[in-house]
């Protein structure tokens, strides 16, 4: 996927997970352990988003060497600045309906869906199985940051569906 298409996608993306991790930290049980550990997963989607955007950004710029050597600040720094180029997107509709968590909020699974589908089309056709996507995470950092962006998305839902089993058992 080319860059403009990828960080369009990656905006898309933050702007999902803001709005549900808005929607989680709203909930009245945000002292839960389940809810603290969902949020603090959320939040650290951000910095992973925002590193891989600043790694091909790096990769095409003509100061490539330098900040292969200054490593992951100034990769997050271009991150930043190519990303906050993109509007968010506004999600039509969304705002908290209950005072609790009753349900994981549909953004955080949009964004997964997007998420999983940029990931896709920035690896390419052809090089979906799982042998492929091993090798492309270790080849390619946007491909690695993205699969981590993934991870933590789904430890996050897991452990807002692990609170919501254990408010329904009492």
């Amino acid at each position: 996927m080319a860059g403009p298409a990828l960080y369009a996608e990656l905006n898309a993306v933050r702007a999902l997970v803001a709005h549900g991790l808005a929607e989680v930290s709203t909930a009245s049980e945000v002292g839960h352990f389940w809810i603290r550990s969902a949020c603090a997963r959320l939040a650290a989607i951000e910095a992973v988003l925002v590193d891989a955007a600043g790694v091909p950004l790096a990769g095409v710029t003509v100061l490539a060497g330098i900040s292969m050597l200054a490593g992951r600040r100034v990769r997050m720094t271009l991150g930043r600045r190519r990303l906050a180029r993109h509007p968010a997107p506004d999600i039509a509709g969304h705002t908290p309906r209950r005072p609790g968590l009753v349900i994981v909020p549909e953004t955080l699974l949009h964004a997964r869906v997007r998420l999983v589908s940029a990931t896709l089309r920035h690896v390419g056709t052809g090089r979906w199985n799982a042998q492929e996507l091993q090798r492309a995470a270790r080849a390619d950092p946007v491909t690695k940051r993205l699969a981590e962006a993934d991870l933590l998305l789904c430890q996050a839902v897991d452990c807002m569906e692990r609170y919501l089993d254990d408010l329904a058992k009492g």
